[in-house]
């Protein structure tokens, strides 16, 4: 993955003499900045993760404006912390001899893509956003499905979530988001994606679409067959049907714009992270008697706990795995 990276070299901004600009410039010095066991991290390593993490950042970014980003050098620590924990992780995976073929990093590929109603095309947009090519993430997959080997190698203890331990989660969920536990909306909705990092007038443009799209719903043109032809998001293929849906598990704007709706009736355009779209209430919303959570929303939530759970581990296996390492810093600048 760090491989396929182009190195991000610093402009030059000094005035040159005739015989200096005739000078060639002196090679870059690939120095080894720490080391781990028996194994080195240069610093051409480094430069790599970093540009790697800095894309991955101003991507996540464009999602949350006005968040703040970390500096330069922190984003430089960070990317020597990740190099550091890598060779640690790669010399146990070499030492307990484990592998993750591609069969096995394909099936965890069309789990998460079942449990988010993701398309093909769907798929790579999320990873776009995300600062990631498909092949990119595939590595980081494989990395997933070793961390499950290693820790369940060296922890004795299979990473599994109960219904139980779902259903306590999407309660707790439901109550932190606003919304009303078992209480569930019938919807439909048509999004039109923003590009990665959009100019003002690209942005524009997107909203304009999507507010002639809205105009032609209330001439009287059908919301499902306009959402099977343009729609980029969730629900496409079923004429933008998204339901029943539980409250708290829509984005605050998009409740916000539902609750001022009577079924039948369209909301205004509305910007949600990454996309324009309107909305249609379908149904009155209506508590449901005992769980409300459908089946690929139960899949999703288990696939999300497994993770945060997975990852709990694994740190804390990391942390006591470097304790007893070798490791040594010459140099992060």
């Amino acid at each position: 993955m760090m491989a396929s990276l182009k190195m991000m070299l610093p402009a030059l901004g000094c005035l040159l003499t005739l015989v200096l600009a005739a000078t060639p410039a002196p090679a870059q010095v690939n120095r080894v900045v720490a080391v781990v066991g028996d194994e080195v991290i240069t610093s051409l390593d480094l430069d790599k993760v970093g540009a790697l993490l800095e894309s991955q950042v101003a991507a996540a970014a464009a999602t949350r404006p006005g968040e703040q980003l970390p500096s330069k050098g922190q984003l430089r620590r960070m990317a020597l912390e990740r190099l550091i924990e890598d060779k640690i992780f790669e010399q146990e995976v070499k030492r307990a001899n484990l592998s993750a073929t591609t069969a096995e990093v394909e099936h965890y590929i069309e789990r998460i893509k079942a449990a988010n109603q993701l398309g093909e095309e769907e798929f790579a947009a999320q990873l776009s956003r995300r600062g990631l090519t498909p092949d990119e993430y595939r590595q980081e997959l494989k990395r997933e499905i070793l961390k499950h080997k290693l820790v369940e190698r060296s922890v004795k203890n299979r990473v599994v979530i109960s219904d139980k331990e779902v259903e306590a989660h999407y309660r707790q969920q439901q109550g932190q988001a606003g919304g009303e536990p078992g209480k569930e909306l019938r919807l439909r909705a048509l999004f039109l994606n923003l590009p990665e990092n959009p100019t003002p007038a690209a942005e524009e443009a997107v909203r304009k679409q999507a507010e002639e799209l809205r105009k032609q719903v209330a001439g009287g043109q059908g919301f499902a067959e306009l959402a099977r032809r343009h729609s980029q998001g969730p629900g496409a293929e079923q004429g933008g049907e998204l339901g029943p849906v539980p409250e708290g598990d829509l984005l605050p704007e998009m409740r916000q714009a539902l609750s001022q709706l009577k079924p039948g009736q369209v909301s205004q355009v509305i910007k949600l992270p990454g996309s324009y779209a309107f909305l249609q209430l379908m149904g009155q919303p209506g508590a449901g008697g005992g769980s409300a959570l459908r089946p690929e929303m139960r899949e999703q939530l288990r696939v999300k706990l497994e993770q945060e759970a997975l990852e709990k581990r694994f740190r804390e296996w990391l942390t006591e795995l470097r304790s007893k390492s070798y490791v040594r810093v010459m140099d992060v600048d």
